[in-house]
């Protein structure tokens, strides 16, 4: 009923101090009367012992004449003295005499208790209301072989004895009763101060402040308990910092995983994920306390953890999700823990390589088929017209031409892997204006031999930039050798540079056949060519493009094309000049 600790141990202690002073009052007012009873019947005895006496002098049988005018006289005035009703009954319980009331009219007092107890025992008490009196009277008798006498006193003065004694009693215990309620309430107040304080710490640290402490503690029990409970609360801060730095070193590990990553709990709701994960599901919201099927729209893979959940075991196996691949693992937590990991390992990439590689082999290896096939031809032939010098001769030269065209394959080859496996590259001042220029300069005799024309307007760029000699040249030598071969006779290459704020342009242009719209997207493949017939006719191993993109990219430079049936045109966009 009570909360408050402060006022329950004041209520418990004014009820035991209540209980107390009522306990004493209910004993003194009993005891009191006892004993004021016992005086009364000792003082009523000894004046029936003196009345005994008194009659006895006279030496006359007691009878209604015994009752003359000098012996009523006697006891009236002993009453009066004493305060005494004196009553004197014959054996049969015949009211002689009495002094308060006419014994003629009196009813037979053979069975009143104290005559019934004084017959038996020789002396009997009682107490009882008078109605004579009108008052509670203490009857005291003795009886005589022939007679009573029976003496009587008014209660009223031990009623109001033990009254006052009640009311004094009731007035020192309100007294006591308020100075130990406020007693109680100071020593209350002050044992459960430090209760308080440890409450409103507890609840300070329950509630998230681990930094609240309990000051100023006493040197006693509640002391060291305030003090062991500090030093349980650093304790928990310790452990928490500690906890919550695994926490944050296991997320920063979870979420420098490329592959999506989730834990699942046993009431099948998403508790840990990674960034790769909520982009793989394009989920907009926060995952966390979700369900996971909500989450993961992919029958084949909820499916799948629903028998993990189900069947408590390991399950691995590959799934196409959107536009990627992954090798998907599902572990179950051991017991007595519920639940699952979901490890996505995403191997679209590995796939692509894969099936780059397929391609690589088998374009690679019609590539060389073809010389190869066109060289033996060729021996074959010389070996049966070997006395033929002049087709000999031209046989060989063909053959020659063949095994150029194969040497110029493997030397791209080797230059794509190498571009493709380089991880580091030096840092260099270049000069485009005489990288551009000595690229056009080589490639001046095939120029001259379609009858094109160079325009050059490169005046715009800058004196050096940082870049890689090697892979310039590579680029701009494979992208001017590509506007040639793909160029019409007696058309032109437009090389025209522009700086544009941070970014520097330079655009190669021809007037060649162009490229198909539906075919610009794959031109940067390995071995892909628009015209194959026309390629082999101009010598093309098919790698150039793929050779410029991967250069670029190594530098951080960006290459794209536009083209139309009057021609096609490179840029090179070069960040940060």
């Amino acid at each position: 009923m009570f909360k408050n600790l402060k006022t329950k141990l004041i209520v418990v202690y004014s009820v035991a101090l209540i209980c107390f002073i009522s306990f004493l009052l209910v004993y003194s007012s009993r005891h009191i009367h006892k004993e004021f009873t016992l005086f009364l019947k000792t003082e009523l005895q000894q004046s029936i012992d003196y009345i005994n006496t008194y009659c006895l002098s006279f030496h006359k049988p007691i009878n209604k004449q015994f009752f003359t005018y000098e012996i009523v006289t006697a006891l009236k005035n002993l009453s009066q003295k004493s305060s005494l009703r004196i009553t004197i009954i014959q054996n049969d319980g015949t009211v002689l005499f009495d002094t308060d009331a006419n014994p003629e009219i009196m009813e037979n007092h053979l069975y009143r208790p104290e005559i019934l107890e004084a017959r038996k025992n020789g002396t009997g008490m009682a107490t009882r209301f008078s109605n004579t009196i009108g008052a509670d009277m203490l009857y005291v008798a003795s009886y005589y072989s022939n007679y009573y006498i029976r003496t009587a006193k008014s209660m009223s003065t031990i009623n109001m004895l033990i009254e006052s004694i009640t009311r004094n009693i009731v007035i020192a215990g309100i007294i006591v009763l308020i100075i130990s309620i406020t007693v109680t309430a100071i020593f209350a107040t002050a044992f459960t101060r430090p209760i308080k304080e440890s409450l409103r710490f507890i609840d300070a640290f329950f509630n998230g402040n681990l930094h609240a402490r309990i000051l100023n503690y006493k040197d006693d029990e509640m002391g060291y308990l305030q003090k062991a409970m500090n030093q349980l609360a650093d304790n928990i801060q310790q452990r928490i910092m500690e906890l919550t730095n695994e926490k944050n070193k296991l997320f920063m590990i979870i979420e420098s995983i490329h592959d999506p990553i989730a834990l699942i709990d046993e009431d099948k709701k998403i508790v840990i994920y990674n960034r790769a994960f909520a982009n793989c599901f394009e989920y907009p919201e926060r995952l966390t306390g979700k369900y996971y099927f909500t989450v993961i729209r992919h029958s084949e893979l909820n499916a799948k953890i629903y028998i993990a959940f189900s069947q408590k075991q390991k399950i691995s196996f590959e799934e196409t999700i959107g536009a990627k691949n992954f090798h998907i693992f599902i572990y179950p937590f051991a017991e007595p823990a519920t639940g699952i990991l979901l490890l996505m390992h995403d191997v679209t990439e590995q796939k692509r390589i894969q099936q780059l590689k397929s391609d690589l082999v088998g374009n690679l290896s019609h590539e060389l088929k073809t010389p190869i096939s066109i060289i033996r031809g060729y021996l074959e032939t010389i070996k049966d017209n070997i006395c033929d010098q002049k087709t000999a001769e031209q046989f060989i030269e063909n053959a020659l031409i063949n095994v150029e065209r194969q040497n110029a394959i493997i030397n791209d080859m080797l230059k794509l892997n190498q571009l493709e496996t380089s991880s580091f590259i030096t840092s260099e001042s270049i000069d485009l204006k005489k990288i551009i220029s000595q690229c056009v300069e080589l490639l001046t005799p095939k120029i001259q031999k379609k009858n094109l024309a160079i325009v050059m307007d490169i005046q715009s760029l800058p004196q050096t930039i940082t870049g890689n000699a090697f892979l310039a040249e590579e680029i701009f030598f494979n992208l001017i050798d590509n506007a040639i071969n793909y160029n019409n006779p007696g058309g032109s290459i437009t090389i025209s540079a522009n700086k544009e704020s941070t970014l520097l342009s330079i655009s190669i242009a021809d007037t060649g056949v162009g490229i198909p719209p539906d075919e610009i997207p794959r031109i940067f493949e390995r071995f892909y060519r628009v015209d194959k017939s026309r390629s082999r006719e101009t010598g093309g191993t098919g790698l150039g493009l793929s050779i410029v993109k991967h250069a670029a990219l190594i530098m951080g430079w960006t290459v794209d094309v536009t083209s139309s049936s009057s021609g096609s045109t490179f840029r090179i966009i070069i960040p940060s000049v």
